[in-house]
């Protein structure tokens, strides 16, 4: 490499050989440190306030290792200590605060080695917490308001608790949350399980209650096929076929309901057959039809049934009456 002087100023210039065969061996040149080791071993698990003791090694021989140890209640930064010349250490702790404390134990490097850094994870136990639940019923109307009451016990530095409803074949969602004691309505139309639930916090663990409901399904249902209405009464022509159409929700697609018909005779419903588990479609809807020679003056009435599955207590939908006329 030369150097020349233009106009006073003083400019480098570098061989043409040496840019273009890569780098140059000599002085000046940097190789990469050696990289250490750093090893540990530490409890699976702890009392709080228990006494904590992590050991290891360094590969490096004697060194300054920092240690920081983060918990619920944030990251703080303990004491440092020396590793021996055989590279052994050892870091003793009191861990005031419950759950999962992570201890990171680091080695800044040298001239001959590269720094490194180690974790180990320790489960600090927490004292138990209680959450009760309590629900104003255990089977309700479709759609009807459950009323839910939470209540946490003892606690350190946390009050909040959470209410849950997860309704069966669907997705848990967040009812309400507050602090200590918590209260809401949901509006039940399955069956839904709820949950109160305790995050826990820096000295007690985290707790849930739950209770389980149903609802009653709701039928929906209509006479179709009359010329008028009279009062309660639907009226049918003699030579027409009543349809009942009913509808079950919440939706339960080619599920079935039964039908059931009465004939008014002699001052008093007198039953007649029932059609049993009547197909529902892809829409929850079904119902049949009320066959038969039809006198004028004759009063029926009729009405579906839900027997209850996993998802829905049972349901009975009202009569629908009707009367034939000439």
């Amino acid at each position: 490499m030369a150097a020349a002087a233009a106009g006073g100023a003083a400019a480098l210039a570098v061989p043409v050989a040496a840019q273009a065969s890569g780098p140059v061996t000599g002085a000046g040149v940097v190789t990469a440190a050696e990289p250490a080791t750093l090893t540990v071993s530490a409890p699976n698990t702890v009392a709080r306030l228990g006494s904590v003791t992590l050991t290891g090694t360094l590969s490096a021989g004697a060194g300054t290792l920092t240690v920081t140890r983060k918990d619920l209640a944030g990251t703080r930064t303990l004491p440092s200590v020396t590793s021996d010349a055989a590279g052994a250490w050892t870091v003793r702790d009191k861990p005031p605060v419950g759950g999962t404390n992570t201890y990171t134990i680091s080695w800044a490097g040298n001239d001959t080695y590269a720094g490194t850094s180690v974790q180990a994870r320790v489960a600090v136990s927490r004292r138990a917490s209680k959450v009760t639940l309590g629900v104003n019923g255990s089977t309700f109307a479709y759609r009807g308001k459950a009323k839910l009451t939470a209540k946490l016990g003892t606690t350190h530095d946390s009050r909040a608790l959470c209410l849950w409803a997860t309704p069966r074949g669907g997705t848990k969602t967040k009812v309400k949350c507050g602090s200590g004691t918590v209260t809401a309505t949901y509006a039940t139309t399955r069956r839904t399980t709820f949950s109160a639930t305790f995050a826990g916090d820096q000295w007690y663990a985290p707790a849930t209650a739950t209770r389980t409901v149903t609802a009653h399904a709701r039928i929906t249902q209509a006479l179709d096929r009359s010329y008028r209405t009279s009062g309660a009464e639907k009226l049918y022509r003699t030579n027409v076929d009543p349809v009942l159409v009913a509808m079950v929700s919440p939706a339960h697609p080619y599920g079935c309901i039964d039908l059931h018909a009465q004939v008014y005779d002699a001052g008093k419903w007198w039953p007649l057959p029932t059609a049993r588990c009547v197909a529902l479609d892809g829409t929850s809807i079904g119902g049949g039809t009320l066959v038969g020679t039809h006198k004028a003056g004759m009063r029926y009435r009729l009405r579906a049934a839900f027997a209850g599955d996993a998802l829905n207590a049972s349901a009975t939908g009202s009569w629908q009456y009707l009367r034939f006329t000439r």
